[in-house]
């Protein structure tokens, strides 16, 4: 069942993101002039963030809104949990690089130096889509886990996050690559990764920072190395290795370290 919460949370998280990115797209094609292109991206991207906090306050005012934000100094997830946001999906983007230049015959290369990387990773954190994008969906998870088993859950988020996107199919940018992503190999990577995210959600006691550092080394792993194509007609095999990858991982923590619903609603704090 849909709530009167979860549709105005969808209803606010796309109808932000896809009014500014409708706004970017004519721009880019010079329709409105006198706007920069990537703030207004960037400013759309903020859709789920600014959802999240709207329905917490319809719920319960300005101290549960902010009791829900704080969710994200929860640092308290358990090493494992810590481990596998911070190192996994750019030791995995790795591996599908590697593996793509080993099966193409072409040279492996990193794509960003040492020096680089905090700069990057900060960047990437605060505006590439984590913070903006991580509170909507651990607020639509919890909306979700109400409602279906986890499994379910975690495919139906998986799914309203790669639909999310879709407008940024309409953009030939800098720094997007959807264009030239089937969109099919897309959904398959977002759903394989929620897997990953919500698996760490629930083992970290339902702290939003370990969303937040899934999402971030994801971006991460995105910059490192060459993943997704970046021009009309490259080849998708590297980035449906990664899918592999992340789906494999999923798989294996979901079966071998499982968190049962039960426990995940023990661990809950009260809904917001």
């Amino acid at each position: 069942m849909v709530t009167a919460a979860t549709k105005i949370y969808l209803a606010v998280s796309f109808g932000f993101a896809w009014v500014l990115w409708g706004l970017a797209w004519l721009i880019s094609n010079n329709y409105v002039g006198g706007l920069p292109l990537v703030p207004v991206l960037i400013i759309g991207s903020f859709g789920p963030f600014v959802a999240a906090g709207l329905c917490t306050f319809l719920r319960g005012g300005s101290r549960d809104m902010l009791r829900f934000y704080a969710r994200a100094f929860r640092v308290r997830m358990g090493w494992l949990v810590f481990a596998l946001a911070f190192f996994l999906m750019p030791v995995l983007a790795t591996m599908a690089a590697a593996v793509h230049a080993w099966s193409s015959g072409t040279p492996f290369a990193f794509t960003m130096t040492p020096a680089h990387f905090p700069v990057a990773y900060i960047w990437l954190f605060f505006l590439g889509g984590a913070v903006a994008e991580e509170f909507g969906w651990s607020y639509l998870s919890d909306r979700l886990d109400e409602a279906l088993p986890a499994v379910e859950a975690t495919l139906v988020l998986g799914t309203v996050w790669a639909f999310w996107h879709l407008p940024l199919w309409l953009l030939i940018v800098p720094g997007l690559s959807q264009h030239f992503t089937p969109f099919p190999a897309f959904w398959a990577f977002c759903v394989g990764s929620r897997f990953l995210y919500s698996w760490a959600y629930r083992r970290g006691g339902n702290s939003i920072l370990s969303n937040l550092l899934f999402h971030n080394a994801a971006n991460v792993g995105y910059s490192i190395v060459v993943i997704a194509p970046r021009t009309e007609g490259a080849p998708h095999d590297t980035m449906w290795i990664l899918t592999a990858l992340t789906g494999l991982c999923a798989l294996g923590l979901w079966y071998f370290s499982p968190v049962r619903v039960a426990d995940r609603r023990a661990e809950a704090p009260a809904p917001v």
